[in-house]
C-alpha cells in the first residue's frame, strides 16, 4: 500500500555539536546528547526490564494483548529495520522506509542518511531497544498513538565504506537515551510520525 506524501519542513536532527568531531552533518540517532546524567538517569535500564540486542524486540503481555498496541510497535520496528538497513548501506533505496515513516521521521533519516553518504560512512552492527506503547487514542478523526523507548546505539558503529576503519565519535555522546514516538494510522496502516530524541539518558 502507498502511503499519502506528506510534505514537512526538513532541519537537521538535534546533535550539532557532537556531529562537528567528524563533520556528518546531524546524525543525532548515532551521536547521541551529551552525557550529563543526573540521578535516576544513569543509563541503566529500569528493574525488571531488559534490553534486547534485535532492532525488532518483542511487546510486553500487556501490549500483546492489546492488538492495537500490538500492530503500533510492529510498525514501529519495522521503521526501526528500515532506518538500520538505510544507514547499513547509507541509501534508504531498497528498504521500507517510505511505507512505515512519514513526516518528520521519514525527512530526518534521508538527511542523515545522506550525510553519511556525502562523507563515505555507513553503520555496522545494530542498536539495542525497550518501545512500549504508552497511549493509543482512537478517537481522533486520525488515530495516534505514543511509544516511549529506550535506545542503545553503544553497538551501532559508524564506519568507513571503503576501509572498514571506525569512524571516532565524541567520547561525550550519550549513548543510551529515551525516544518519544508518534504514530498515525494512515489508510488503516499505522506509521511512524516522529520520533524525538530527549536529552535524558535510560
Amino acid at each position: 500500500m502507498t502511503i499519502a506524501p506528506f510534505h514537512i519542513r526538513r532541519h537537521p536532527s538535534r546533535l550539532a555539536a557532537g556531529i562537528a568531531a567528524v563533520t556528518l552533518g546531524s546524525l543525532a540517532v548515532l551521536t547521541g546528547c551529551s552525557n550529563n546524567d543526573g540521578p535516576g538517569q544513569s543509563g541503566k535500564p529500569a528493574a525488571g526490564s531488559s534490553p534486547t540486542s534485535s532492532s525488532s524486540p518483542s511487546p510486553s503481555p500487556s501490549q500483546t494483548a492489546d492488538p492495537d498496541a500490538q500492530a503500533v510497535l510492529a510498525a514501529y520496528n519495522h521503521y526501526w529495520d528500515a532506518k538500520a538497513a538505510a544507514y547499513a548501506k547509507a541509501s534508504v533505496a531498497g528498504t521500507d522506509l517510505e511505507k512505515y515513516a512519514v513526516g518528520e521521521a521519514r525527512t530526518a533519516t534521508e538527511y542523515e542518511v545522506k550525510a553519511l553518504a556525502a562523507k563515505g560512512f555507513i553503520t555496522t552492527g545494530r542498536p539495542s531497544r525497550l518501545p512500549e506503547v504508552t497511549k493509543v487514542d482512537l478517537s481522533r478523526k486520525v488515530p495516534s498513538a505514543t511509544v516511549r523507548d529506550c535506545v542503545d546505539v553503544s553497538s551501532w558503529k559508524v564506519v568507513d565504506r571503503q576501509t572498514g576503519s571506525p569512524v571516532q565519535l565524541p567520547k561525550e555522546r550519550r549513548t543510551k537515551y529515551i525516544s518519544a514516538v508518534t504514530a498515525e494510522k494512515w489508510n488503516g496502516q499505522w506509521v511512524i510520525l516522529r520520533a524525538k530524541q530527549e536529552d535524558q539518558g535510560c
